[in-house]
């Protein structure tokens, strides 16, 4: 690897600090470096092109900025833990200094997890495309009133739900706003997409999981102010009548990995509380 990218939380001392030290090991190592803030989306983005590593700072919401910015131009990310859980993360802080090497010396697995691709449609235009590492949320926005969507796969009609919204997750979202709706736990390597209503209005609702290679149309039949949420990040403005339109994305994000492919369920399912799965460490 010859030129690394450190992405870190100016509004966090350890951040900064962290930064420092990174910079400091890769200096040693030979590496050439970059290095700039996660409230800069578009410095990395021009960035990624010329990076064949990007080291975040921060919790999963740090990544997911990265992951927007760096997929398209297959850039894999190697999560520092600052956050609460950190599912995508990788290390904590105190194992950096091990860690930096074993990648320079290529000792890791490179995992890529499916992203979702979103479009809006209104009266047959399309108003946005985007695409998402966690999920997609269509629902209601600044009031309090329950929307009514109808829902198909692959023009074969599933369901209609009044709620507050439904959202649609990848396997890496599963464990995101997704779960906390009720949704399934799905592992990382299943590609597929997680339908989830969420508050369902007098209704037996209950999630879906349908192949990735399905296209999935969401229809916002009635809803005062509803929006599109595509990763808690971007939003739009929905009308009834609006239609979004959920595939797989022809982007994957990469992840550095120093398990084994089994890392989900000793790790991740352990940060969850998950039965007889120990203390979170």
């Amino acid at each position: 690897m010859q030129r690394v990218g450190i992405l870190y939380q100016p509004s966090r001392v350890e951040s900064r600090r962290l930064a420092h030290t990174v910079h400091e090991v890769l200096d040693r190592h030979g590496v050439a470096v970059w290095q700039g803030s996660a409230e800069d989306e578009q410095a990395l983005g021009e960035a990624a092109t010329s990076l064949d590593l990007l080291i975040t700072l921060g919790g999963d919401g740090t990544i997911v900025h990265a992951v927007h910015a760096v997929s398209p131009a297959g850039v894999p990310i190697l999560g520092v833990n600052l956050g609460r859980l950190g599912f995508l993360a990788e290390v904590e802080p105190s194992e950096i200094h091990s860690a930096i090497p074993r990648v320079l010396e290529g000792d890791y697995l490179l995992e890529e997890r499916m992203m979702l691709h979103a479009e809006v449609y209104r009266d047959g235009q399309r108003l946005l495309v985007g695409d998402a590492i966690n999920d997609a949320f269509m629902g209601r926005g600044r009031t309090s009133r329950a929307v009514r969507i109808s829902v198909d796969v692959d023009d074969h009609y599933v369901m209609t739900q009044t709620a507050d919204g439904i959202i649609v997750s990848t396997p890496t979202g599963s464990t995101a706003y997704c779960l906390s709706a009720g949704g399934p736990i799905i592992a990382p390597d299943v590609d597929c997409l997680a339908v989830t209503p969420v508050a369902a209005h007098l209704a037996v609702a209950h999630a879906i999981v349908i192949p990735a290679d399905r296209v999935l149309r969401l229809r916002l039949i009635k809803g005062d102010d509803a929006v599109l949420t595509v990763d808690g990040q971007t939003d739009v403005d929905l009308a009834p009548g609006d239609e979004v339109h959920c595939t797989q994305s022809e982007v994957t994000a990469k992840f550095i990995r120093f398990g084994t492919d089994g890392y989900f369920y000793e790790t991740v399912l352990r940060r969850l509380r998950w039965p007889d799965q120990g203390p979170i460490p």
